[in-house]
């Protein structure tokens, strides 16, 4: 996303504040991704940035966006083919199981590294941390992560390197390679509040074991995970950031244009069931309800300029809630809250199709500020909803969509295919409901995605149930990345 900032590094900020640590955060995608379209474009690059970062409406963005978007494919067809908006060698690192091949990757000189380096000097050189701690949310974002940790150890020996996000919590979490070790001292698997904080006092850090597998990090009990945590934005200049207005469709652009504040209503997800999710891993498993209060206190607080500086230029404050699935008790009292308090916000986040979402609920979260949520429809057929566990039916999911259509709150569904027995008769099929829903705007969007095999999900677990056979891994001595696996139907093995 190139129109507001990934939520990690504020989050984190924002917990290490609050125990009283002297923490700087720096968003070195935003920058770099804007010096190389500005480098590589004309006299109107630059114009055309600060026009899609500023607030004129949607549709008048749309050409400067598709200038935009030219620009970026002409540098990834004639620059380096690696190169892409918010991920870089994206292709490799999806399914990059020997560190070699990705250390080659790290090594070459390509766009980003000039100005990468250069942000990088200047922020080390005005801050001059001894720890830096990387995020690595997703597979395009993980050469850019080792190239600042090379860069980091060539120029400021000493600095303890930490690397933690999504990718590594799922994707590294079977590493027995030790190369990698070349450019981090750490990984931080989860969510890293706990973790982090004791890695960053330098307590209980251990001995690196030289002659054995890579040292294992226990995942935090319930406890050690905040509840609620209120981000903080400093560091994060806000003009930076610009919009890319791919089309028409008010509910497609929520994900890449207009600037958001992220917030993560609740820890983990209260259904935690579904057969294809990674239910053992702690972002999923430990869930944990906050007070609303608390999180309508941090709403509040950002209404305030002195807050978010930039982010004033705002008409009003506007959240975007990131979490596996809101919880509807938690979504109600957040809700009651706002209204009680006269507040006027904007609001939207990912949910389950759940029987909680009354028509009654649904109304007080229009009141409140809601202006569209997103949720799972998976394959929109009743035996598969059954076969994943997805604790929804199509007859239950609808009532849930026209009360939200009642209360006119935009709905964006995520749809799957290729999911473990599905016929091509039942994928055809749900196209056609899917059609029918949008055709009778209960849906607004939507957006169909490939069935992954993870290796921390229940049809990892158990294979059969699910018809299929999971095929071995490559064997290698050293294992860097494992997460997605790949399976064979029965009759095929």
């Amino acid at each position: 996303q190139t129109n507001t900032p990934y939520p990690a590094t504020m989050h984190l900020t924002g917990f290490l504040e609050s125990k009283g640590f002297d923490v700087h955060q720096r968003d070195l995608s935003i920058k770099v991704v804007r010096d190389i379209l500005v480098e590589y474009g004309d006299e109107t690059t630059e114009e055309l940035l600060e026009f899609l970062g500023g607030p004129a409406p949607l549709e008048a963005k749309r050409e400067a966006s598709e200038v935009i978007d030219a620009l970026a494919i002409w540098i990834r067809d004639n620059v380096d083919p690696d190169f892409g908006f918010s991920r870089y060698a994206e292709h490799l690192c999806r399914a990059v199981d020997d560190f070699g091949e990705l250390e080659r990757k790290i090594r070459r000189r390509g766009v980003i590294d000039k100005p990468l380096e250069r942000h990088l000097k200047a922020a080390m050189d005005e801050v001059k941390p001894t720890v830096v701690g990387v995020t690595c949310p997703f597979p395009g974002t993980l050469v850019g992560a080792f190239k600042i940790a090379r860069y980091v150890k060539r120029h400021y020996p000493g600095v303890r390197l930490l690397l933690g996000g999504g990718y590594v919590s799922t994707e590294l979490r079977e590493m027995t390679d030790r190369r990698p070790y070349k450019y981090f001292d750490e990984f931080q698997y989860d969510e890293g509040y706990g973790g982090l904080e004791v890695k960053v006092k330098g307590e209980g850090e251990q001995r690196k074991e030289r002659n054995s597998a890579v040292r294992r990090k226990p995942s935090p009990s319930p406890d050690d995970i905040p509840a609620f945590v209120k981000p903080s934005y400093r560091g994060i200049d806000w003009n930076e950031y610009f919009d890319v207005v791919e089309t028409d469709n008010f509910v497609a652009n929520l994900w890449n244009s207009g600037k958001w504040v992220k917030l993560v209503m609740a820890r983990g997800c209260y259904w935690h069931k579904c057969a294809f999710c990674d239910v053992v891993l702690p972002y999923i498993g430990c869930f944990k309800m906050p007070n609303p209060v608390d999180i309508v206190d941090a709403m509040e607080s950002f209404a305030c300029p002195c807050q978010l500086d930039s982010l004033s230029q705002l008409n009003l404050p506007r959240f975007h809630f990131v979490d596996e699935a809101m919880p509807p008790k938690v979504i109600k009292g957040m809700c009651e809250e706002i209204v009680r308090r006269k507040l006027k916000v904007e609001w939207w986040g990912n949910i389950r199709f759940d029987a909680a979402f009354t028509p009654e609920l649904c109304r007080l979260m229009a009141k409140a500020g809601c202006i569209a949520v997103t949720g799972g429809l998976e394959c929109a057929n009743d035996r598969l909803l059954k076969l994943m566990n997805k604790g929804i039916t199509l007859a239950s999911a609808e009532k849930v969509l026209k009360a939200f259509k009642a209360a006119k709150i935009f709905v964006h569904a995520y749809l799957m295919y290729d999911f473990p027995t599905e016929t091509k008769a039942e994928q055809k099929g749900a196209e056609r409901y899917v059609k029918d829903l949008a055709k009778r705007g209960l849906v607004q969007s939507c957006f169909w995605h490939r069935f992954a095999l993870t290796v921390h999900s229940p049809i990892a677990k158990d294979p059969e149930k699910f018809g299929i056979i999971v095929r071995k891994p490559r064997r290698t001595k050293r294992v860097f990345a494992r997460n997605e696996l790949e399976y064979a139907y029965g009759e095929e093995s």
